[in-house]
């Protein structure tokens, strides 16, 4: 038995199969391949028109995946080439064209199933609940404080100095909003974080007007080191970014205004972030006051915000329902778009490895491959795959229309067929997760796109 290669995540995917489903045949192991990868929501492309934030958070998410593109030694290869590395290791066999764990695979695969059921476990237990949310915000924000102090104080700059300072009386607040949720305090929390953000608004707009009116006379001192401050508050907006999907998401599932209130405020802060590196980036070409007027207008958005959230907490109060509807749930458009890419992609992907097939043909296919109850190794233990049957009749138009349009499917008579254009989009598709494997991250990602109709103590209510 060899032992000189290393096991990757696509091994442990094969394994997980054949423990659930095995024997599997090698096409029957793609299709679960094909499935998990078009049902991962946040490897998509940003397409034109979609939201500033939406945009920022998927170049965030390719940028990882480039980075992790670097580790050349760790490229997934075919299926079939997968298979026979475990067959090297002893753990798979291969009889009658249908392969199958050994009873030393058996254990192994196991071991992988309960790892995953327990990274799942683990997610919904410190992750998406209430409590730990506000826990992991507080932790989150005293990071960035103490870079952005620390870095205000080496390098002299005013501007991040004032910032770290901002982000300490975030991260004050920030704790006093979990010990409020820890001991059921949560509008007291509520309105600690809501005072804050008038705190904020009228300091950032005090510091702007002032720095403004500095400009005017020529008094206004320069930023020091502002390649420091591009960099620092680089790593700031992508922490701000996180935290705002993260706290908007784990509000709107539970209904808690409290960490909808941060989320709001975690918003603001990507933009104050832009305004200072916007601000940098003038000061080396010696214009000193522009960082200044777009934080005037940031104070004003963050003022509004402020006031609506005041309002919300007060209807709280008095009992009458909370409307949340005004506070989108992160990527709820993204997820739903992206089922129907999901759908688009087995449609070629059924033509590619098949002959034509007919409207009726592709539909029971589709209808197979996205049954509840067909296991598919990661999605299933966070839940992330599609609870009910959906309605391809009804959406058929929905999902073929654009794949004619870009002519990756062609329709002859009553057939359906591949294109090249098809054939090549599927390759370009698959080669998106050649180094692909499942990090913590993934994990929680995945897990954020489970579906709404599942018990709600799932997602993290207590």
């Amino acid at each position: 038995m060899k032992t000189d290669k290393n096991i990757l995540g696509y091994d442990r995917f094969l394994m997980m199969a054949l423990l659930k489903e095995g024997p599997l045949t090698l096409e029957e192991l793609d299709d679960k391949t094909i499935l998990f990868l078009s049902l991962i929501w946040y490897q998509q492309v940003p397409e034109k028109g979609e939201p500033l934030m939406e945009r920022l958070f998927f170049t965030l998410s390719h940028l990882r995946s480039e980075l992790e593109d670097e580790r050349k030694d760790k490229r997934v290869g075919k299926t079939e080439d997968e298979c026979a590395k475990l067959i090297d290791y002893g753990w798979v066999k291969l009889d009658d064209g249908r392969y199958t764990l050994t009873g030393e695979g058996e254990k192994e695969a196991l071991q992988f199933v309960e790892n995953m059921e327990r990274k799942a476990s683990l997610v919904r237990k410190d992750f998406f609940k209430v409590d730990a949310a506000a826990k992991n915000t507080t932790v989150l924000d005293g990071f960035l404080a103490v870079m952005k102090l620390g870095s205000g104080l080496v390098s002299g700059s005013v501007g991040l100095t004032a910032d770290g300072t901002d982000a300490t009386m975030d991260t004050i607040s920030a704790f006093m909003v979990w010990l409020g949720i820890k001991y059921h305090r949560e509008t007291l929390s509520t309105l600690l974080v809501i005072f804050g953000l008038f705190f904020a608004s009228l300091s950032i707009g005090y510091d702007s007007v002032t720095h403004l009116i500095s400009a005017f006379y020529g008094t206004l001192t320069p930023m020091g080191m502002p390649y420091l401050a591009i960099v620092v508050e680089g790593i700031a907006i992508m922490a701000a970014v996180f935290l705002f999907y993260y706290q908007r998401y784990v509000g709107k599932v539970n209904s808690n205004l409290t960490l909808i209130s941060q989320s709001v405020d975690s918003k603001n802060h990507i933009f104050i972030g832009f305004s200072v590196i916007a601000g940098a980036v003038f000061t080396l070409q010696g214009i000193f006051f522009v960082d200044s007027l777009i934080a005037l207008f940031i104070s004003i958005g963050i003022f509004k915000d402020a006031v609506d959230l005041l309002r919300e907490a007060i209807s709280a109060r008095k009992g009458e329902e909370e409307d949340y509807s005004q506070y989108k749930l992160p990527m709820e458009e993204c997820w739903e778009d992206n089922k129907i890419r999901a759908f688009q992609n087995w449609i070629l992907y059924i033509l590619w490895t098949g002959d034509r097939k007919t409207q009726k043909e592709i539909i029971a296919s589709l209808e197979q491959a996205f049954n509840p109850k067909n296991y598919i190794p990661v999605l299933s233990e966070l839940n992330a795959t599609c609870s009910e049957v959906h309605d391809f009749e009804g959406d058929w138009e929905k999902m073929t229309g654009p794949l004619k349009e870009l002519e990756l499917l062609a329709l002859e008579e009553e057939y359906f067929l591949l294109t090249d254009n098809g054939s090549q989009y599927l390759k370009d598709f698959m080669r998106n997760f050649d180094y692909y494997d499942v990090h913590m991250s993934d994990t929680i990602l995945l897990a954020m796109a489970k579906d709404e109709s599942l018990p709600q103590e799932e997602s993290g209510k207590e």
